[in-house]
């Protein structure tokens, strides 16, 4: 009998919810395992979407371009235009970082950058590196070659930035502000330390969790071995390319977080961005629609043999290769007083990549006389990780509005 009053108040109950199957967007991490019929869940039409589908729903449109780099990987770019306002500011490059696209820059509705940015009357870019889910083509390789993934960080800064900055400028006629997250920075620091020209092209930086120097991390330091090691048995077996299934990788993670462990993609985010605190828990499918994407193993080599030699260098071929390309058996350091632009670091003292003698050497070796670097949060005891310079529920008052001081 009890069994029975059981079975039918339930019925009644779930006759009397809210249910929306659909729902993929919640308030609180434990509401996702009841997400269809939680008060506290909605749904939110853009996870696991699309740049010009996002900036459509949005209010905005997305122009797409492509442009084809000297060793032929075709790469997309994106032009967002606002319906309201004319761009009076000149262009901004927005540029991902490592594992990422450009759609976090157009996925949180108005906290994202990209709007913002618009909004303000900027000329508003979004670049995608080689690899990543919008420029995954070639003009003769498959992305199911190995061959294709045959690039690093070297690459990238070298080839894939300029013919961005430069498809940019030609476009507008000006000078471009160019702002890049994690791997983003990395490479302009790259880019325009090894390039006199850089300056035609660019007129400011703006670097958000900025890396070049990963000195004495401790997690780093303790995957560093294993790392290099299973890169070597992956390169042996010729898997070069990881994460560039994405539509189905993304697909199975929003599945799992929202039905099975939100627990643990929420514990995820703070092992690979530091001690989160101010990730929105709405945005938890949000961020596992565009996350990981396609990356070669031959940049998380570099990576790790950065953190190895403690000096912010080129890919280390070992010294026979060294000596042909390089003309000396250790890879040469980018010089970074090379960098004159206007540079402004903005970085979160609870981001997994920071260390404040690492953040002080890139800040004093970087020749720019007009050069800033602001810890952003912590004046308000909310100290960002890495991924809140994307997705941080405070990214208007504690960075954008601090951003507009150097813009």
């Amino acid at each position: 009998m009890r069994l029975k009053f059981l079975f039918f108040f339930l019925t009644i109950h779930l006759i009397e919810a809210d249910i929306n199957p659909e729902n993929n967007a919640c308030s609180s991490i434990e509401s996702y395992h009841i997400a269809q019929m939680s008060k506290k869940c909605f749904y939110n039409p853009d996870v696991l979407s699309d740049v010009p589908t996002m900036t459509a729903r949005h209010g905005y449109e997305a122009k797409t371009f492509t442009v084809t780099t000297s060793d032929g990987y075709i790469l997309t770019i994106f032009r967002i235009i606002s319906n309201k306002t004319e761009p009076v500011n000149g262009p901004v490059l927005v540029q991902h970082g490592i594992l990422g696209s450009s759609s976090s820059w157009v996925a949180i509705g108005n906290r994202s950058l990209a709007f913002y940015l618009v909004d303000r009357g900027y000329d508003v870019w979004l670049g995608n590196t080689r690899g990543s889910y919008y420029s995954n083509q070639h003009v003769n390789l498959s992305v199911e070659n190995p061959e294709y993934w045959d690039f690093d960080v070297d690459t990238i800064a070298s080839i894939d930035i300029p013919t961005q900055l430069k498809f940019v400028f030609n476009n507008t006629g000006e000078k471009i502000t160019y702002i890049g997250h994690s791997m983003g920075t990395s490479v302009i620091f790259m880019y325009v330390a090894s390039n006199w020209d850089a300056d035609n092209y660019v007129k400011e930086i703006i670097a958000l969790a900025p890396i070049a120097y990963l000195n004495d991390i401790p997690i780093f330091e303790f995957v560093r071995p294993l790392g290099l090691f299973l890169v070597k048995i992956l390169d042996f077996v010729e898997i070069t390319g990881l994460f560039y299934h994405e539509d189905a990788i993304h697909g199975l993670l929003t599945q799992i977080c929202k039905n099975t462990a939100p627990e643990l993609c929420s514990l995820l985010i703070s092992l690979t961005s530091g001690k989160t605190v101010q990730f929105p828990p709405d945005d938890l499918l949000l961020y596992y629609s565009y996350w990981p994407g396609g990356i070669s193993i031959y940049i998380l080599q570099q990576y790790l043999q950065i953190i190895q030699s403690k000096q912010f260098q080129k890919f280390d071929y070992g010294p026979k290769r060294n000596a042909k390309l390089y003309g000396s058996q250790t890879p040469p350091v980018y010089n970074l007083s090379e960098i004159k632009l206007p540079t402004h670091l903005f970085y979160g003292e609870n981001d997994i990549f920071y260390r404040k003698e690492n953040i002080e050497r890139l800040y004093n070796e970087i020749g720019s006389s007009d050069k800033t670097a602001f810890s952003v949060g912590t004046d308000e005891e909310k100290p960002f990780d890495h991924i809140d310079f994307l997705y941080s529920e405070n990214l208007i008052q504690f960075l954008y509005e601090r951003m507009f001081d150097n813009l």
